[in-house]
């Protein structure tokens, strides 16, 4: 039988409705729930790579009062001198030792301390605290610490930020394992010759370029940004900005739907990459594309997810999300307005969470459920206490709850705003 009479018969059985087993919800606060509506948005970045990573920067690069705070204050002074003083002393004297370099780089507690002071100092001047109501509060990149205090505030997102930028050159500079090394590690052999004297010539332009580096981050920031494009690990930016894209079609449509003719928001699709590399579509993700164009054809929501970055194999040209959609409407016949792609996890954990961020950031009604479809192996780790934990060791949150088990291929899942929240620590995906 051919994809689409298997589609067409599926589809008849299971517009009769799914069957229905319960099974205890994952608990996950900061649920959205009826009647509240999306304060969220798209958001756009001159560099998606830093703007995803490190939305603090990015608000301050491009606020000129705020930057021009942060350039003045005598302490953050200070520490741009002393930081672009470790730069002249690494292009002079590091060769080729990227432990050099990356010593020269790294911030050490000391430093995270003083630059906390400078930042708290910096919270109650007036345009910074602008920034702060204004954009970094609203933006859902520092959800659950909005709350927080304009001090206490900068500081998290201070020492979240310098968390990451030591962790890149750890793992980019200097070799060290990621979560995932298998698809996420140093693309070359970080303690090989020609990988170490790559890394003194980068250290060599920026320092040429020095007089351009006047914030007291800036220095490690470009060094963390030019470790991540030498290795190719640009994945954060890639396809963005996603709704003037990729996304753009079933964007502009969202205001059209009549959400009441829908159980769900949208049919939410996990990708399973191919370990061939000149695979584009993994035979168990076609398989999962199958099972969600049958819902989709049964009337079970408007919009479909598909979920998945360029991860198998490493570095591969293949992007799971990209040939799911494809497949959608060449094999289906699915139309591009009805299609939403997360082109970005690289993990189921992060799947879901990319998924609660468009319906989020897009518009589409939070307070309603949302139906993962995905083969019964993925779908019962996912209903898995195993999963919960894996969240919130990786993550420090559930992106959202699970609900009712409703076929083995089928959960009901709530999205959480926990999920807006950006991971810097994950820089492919943050």
């Amino acid at each position: 039988m051919t994809a689409a009479r298997k589609l067409r018969a599926l589809t008849a059985a299971l517009a009769m409705g799914l069957a229905v087993a319960v099974v205890p919800p994952i608990d996950a606060p900061a649920v959205v729930r009826a009647g509240v509506e999306n304060a969220w948005r798209p958001l756009e970045f001159a560099d998606p790579v830093i703007g995803k990573n490190f939305y603090l920067f990015d608000a301050v690069g491009r606020t000129p009062a705020v930057r021009s705070q942060v350039q003045h204050l005598p302490a953050l002074a200070a520490l741009t001198r002393a930081r672009v003083d470790a730069l002249d002393y690494a292009a002079a004297a590091c060769g080729a030792d990227s432990g050099c370099h990356a010593a020269a780089f790294k911030w050490s507690d000391r430093d995270v301390e003083l630059a906390e002071r400078g930042l708290r100092e910096l919270a109650s001047d007036r345009a910074v605290a602008d920034l702060i109501a204004r954009d970094l509060r609203l933006s859902g990149m520092f959800e659950p610490d909005e709350e927080l205090a304009n001090a206490d505030f900068l500081a998290s997102a201070w020492r979240d930020a310098v968390f990451a930028l030591n962790r890149i050159i750890d793992v980019y500079a200097l070799g060290t394992s990621p979560l995932y090394s298998a698809i996420d590690a140093v693309t070359y052999d970080p303690k090989s010759a020609t990988y170490q004297r790559l890394i003194d010539i980068i250290v060599a332009v920026m320092h040429e370029q020095r007089d351009t580096l006047t914030l007291f981050y800036e220095p490690t920031l470009t060094f963390a940004r030019r470790l991540l494009d030498a290795n190719r690990r640009d994945e954060a930016a890639r396809f963005e900005p996603l709704h003037l894209g990729e996304n753009a079609a079933a964007f502009r449509r969202v205001p059209t739907v009549d959400w009441s003719r829908y159980p769900y928001s949208a049919i939410v699709v996990p990708g399973a990459g191919s370990e061939l590399p000149d695979v584009a579509l993994s035979p168990w993700g076609k398989l999962r594309v199958e099972l969600a164009a049958v819902r989709f054809k049964a009337g079970k929501a408007p919009y479909l997810i598909v979920s998945g970055g360029f991860v198998h194999p490493s570095q591969t040209r293949f992007n799971e999300a990209l040939e799911m959609k494809r497949s959608l409407m060449h094999d289906f016949g699915v139309a591009e307005d009805a299609i939403l792609i997360d082109p970005h996890a690289r993990h189921t954990t992060t799947n879901l969470r990319n998924a609660a961020r468009l319906v989020l950031r897009y518009g589409l009604p939070a307070d309603k459920l949302m139906l993962v479809t995905t083969d019964q192996g993925q779908s019962a780790s996912i209903s898995s206490d195993a999963f919960r934990d894996r969240c919130l060791r990786e993550m420090g949150y559930m992106p959202g709850e699970i609900e009712r088990r409703l076929t083995r291929f089928d959960l009901e899942f709530r999205p959480s705003t926990r999920s807006l929240r950006a991971d810097a620590r994950d820089p492919l995906d943050p």
